[in-house]
Order: structure tokens, then sequence, then C-alpha cells
């Protein structure tokens, strides 16, 4: 039987873009501007700052995501503990400390642990906000619901390091900290706006014993699926953490900075469409594509010597990454009852962050033996491998309902 995309086959908007749906779409908006803001700038600070190796800027780059992945565990459980409106709210708070922080950095090891804290933050708000879109969204409309929500992210993936690469040509660190900030700050107001109750389902809540045991973390349903997760974003934190430099090697510098509005466009355009098609005809035909043109994105952006071939390598990583990550967000809660959305979303992320955070650290280690053009082919070869782990760990069992 397939999956229709609402009644009568057709989207209701009305139920998908309500108030709470809009307050975390939002917050989730103006956290990952702030977040990407950092993420890009965030390699070159440390060796202009401490005179870093390439994989230690890489992972100044990366343990930022690691601090996500730590955050997005202990909420898993949090949430079943304390609902979803506190956890956010904790979120928020420690994101905003965090970057206050940046301004007191005098070492590398300081940084580090700045980075970590404000992963952390991150790792919150991003799994609050991700499960409260699984409960407010109508469960047959996962798929272009969530690819709605998703587009926050592929805006502040377009705006975050644009403003980033950009203004870093005429101010200095400091003040894009406190650009940062004053995101984190606004996100403090546009909370007040959300109305949902702190536990979303009747569940009961967890004892304190519960602590102890792996499952009220994760769910191991989704585990198989997420080793394709963490592939991928293995190969496209690569794109995250050194684009910049990669585009100073080629002289490339105004095609970087529009980078990621191409491929943010390109998802604002796409997402829609695929969200529907996932509801409508399952995964299979939006995930296989996606991961195709993830590798030929890679490949292209490894190839790349003008602006036009640079920007088309984002053009073709916006439909292929962008519609895989909100495509295997939503497969993650298809995998399980609705009182695991939250355990599903935060091992969903978990992968996720994982592969971001160690991506830049390994491919970083190959910068000095095949330069950063070799690194991007390599990733291409990586992500092209991954169509055949995505069959053998989800795609050859596709749903046929919801």
């Amino acid at each position: 039987m397939k999956k229709t995309a609402g009644v009568g086959g057709r989207t209701d908007y009305a139920a998908i873009f309500n108030r709470n749906f809009n307050v975390v779409a939002l917050i989730n908006l103006f956290t990952m501007i702030s977040y990407y803001l950092i993420f890009v700038i965030s390699t070159p600070y440390a060796i202009s700052r401490f005179h870093t190796t390439p994989n230690v800027a890489g992972l100044t780059a990366g343990i930022i995501v690691l601090g996500c992945l730590a955050g997005r565990f202990i909420t898993g459980n949090l949430i079943s503990l304390l609902g979803c409106r506190k956890v956010l709210f904790s979120g928020l708070v420690v994101y905003i400390g965090s970057i206050g922080l940046y301004f007191t950095v005098d070492s590398l090891e300081t940084l580090f642990a700045v980075r970590f804290l404000t992963g952390i933050g991150v790792g919150f708000i991003g799994t609050a906000t991700g499960t409260i879109v699984a409960y407010v969204v109508p469960k047959h409309q996962h798929g272009i619901g969530i690819s709605f929500f998703s587009m926050s992210t592929a805006l502040a993936l377009a705006f975050g390091p644009f403003l980033g690469i950009t203004l870093l040509q005429w101010t200095d660190y400091e003040h894009l900290f406190m650009v940062s900030l004053g995101f984190g700050a606004a996100n403090l107001l546009v909370f007040f706006g959300l109305t949902i109750a702190d536990h979303l389902t009747d569940t009961p809540v967890q004892g304190t014993k519960a602590l102890l045991r792996l499952s009220n973390y994760i769910d191991y349903r989704v585990l198989p699926f997420s080793l394709v997760v963490v592939v991928v974003c293995l190969c496209w934190g690569t794109v995250q953490a050194f684009i910049s430099f990669y585009a100073r090697e080629r002289g490339l510098v105004g095609a970087a900075s529009l980078f990621f509005l191409v491929y943010a466009a390109t998802v604002l355009l796409t997402r829609p469409i695929s969200g529907k098609i996932f509801d409508s005809r399952g995964e299979n035909v939006i995930v296989y594509p996606t991961l195709l043109l993830t590798s030929l994105g890679m490949l292209a952006l490894g190839v790349a010597e003008s602006d036009w071939t640079m920007l088309c390598a984002g053009c073709l990583l916006g439909v292929g990454f962008g519609n895989f990550q909100s495509s295997a967000q939503a497969i993650s809660l298809s995998l399980v009852p609705k009182d695991r959305f939250g355990q599903a979303t935060s091992t969903f992320f978990i992968f996720f962050d994982m592969g971001l955070g160690f991506g830049p650290y390994i491919f970083g280690s190959l910068v000095p033996e095949v330069g950063y053009g070799g690194v991007y082919k390599i990733a291409s070869g990586i992500a092209f491998a991954s169509i055949a782990l995505y069959y053998l760990m989800h795609g050859r069992k596709q749903r046929t309902e919801m």
C-alpha cells in the first residue's frame, strides 16, 4: 500500500505550519545561523590565533560537533524525564553562555573546552526542536513536514557561512562572536511563544534507574540505518571545515562566499518536492539519487578550478546531501513508535554529528598528502560507496506503508 501525503493525497499545510512548528523552526534557524557562522571561521581562527596544523585546526571545527553528539545523547533520556520545553530552554541558556566564553579564550585547550560546551547547547536545542516537530506534525506527513522544518537549517547553512566568510574580510573574530551571541539572545525571546506542554505523550516518566539504561538514550532500531548517516556526514564535514582554505588556495574566495547560498537555494527549491515524494512513494526513490548526487557534488568540488564549477558543486550537494539529510531524519522516525520519537531523534543526530565531528579530523590528516582537492575526491568515492551501504542497512527493507 502506498503512503499518502495527506487526506486524499493532498498536503494539509495548516496542520504542518502550526504555532509550535513555526516557533521551533525559528529557534532552529537562529541557532544554526550562529552555529554555522562560528563553524566556518573556526579552522582559520585556530590557525591564525594559535598557529595549529590543518588536522588540529580541523579538530577545532569538529569538536563542537562532538559536543553536539554528547548533548544529543543526554537529551534522548532527559526529554522523557523533564519534557521538551525544559530541555530546550536549558539548551538555549547553555548555548548563550558558551558563546560569551569565546571572549575569554586564551589557549587552544580553552578553545576546545568552550567549543565542546557550545556543541552541548546545540545538541540540546536540536534534539528538543526535532522531537517537538515530530509530535506537532501529523505522522503521515512527516516526510514533507520535516522537509519544511529542515529548511530552517538550510537557510542557516546559507546565511551562517556567508556572514562568517564575508564579515571576516571586514572585521575581526570578536565582532563575529558578538553577532553569534545576538542570534542566541534572540532565541530566548522566541522561546516564550511556545505553547506545548512539557511532556508530549502519556508515557510515564522514567525513574532515576533509567539513567543507566542505554535504551533510554538511543533506539536500537535506528542504529543500522544510522551507519549510513555517519558515513555520508563524514564527507559533508569536510565541506564545512575546509572550504574557506580550499577556496583561498584556488583563488575562489568569492565563489566560496556564495557556495552555501547556492546550496541553500537548491535545498529550498527541492525539499518540498522530495518531501511529497517521500510520503507518497517511499524513501528509496529519494535516497538513492541523493547519495549519487552527493558523490558527484564532492567530485565537482574536488576538481573545481573556476567559480562556476564550485557553484555547480553547491547545487549538486544541495539536491543531494540537502535532501538526504531531511529524508534520513524522517526515516529514523518511521522506524519507531510515537513514544520513542525522542530517542529516535537523538540516535539520528548522534550519528549525524559523529560524522560531521570526526570528518574534519580524519580528512584533515590527509591534507598534507593529497591536498584539499584530493580530500574532496576521496570523499566523493566514500559517498558513492554509501549507496551500497544504504541498500544493505535499509534500502532492501523499504516500508510499503506508514
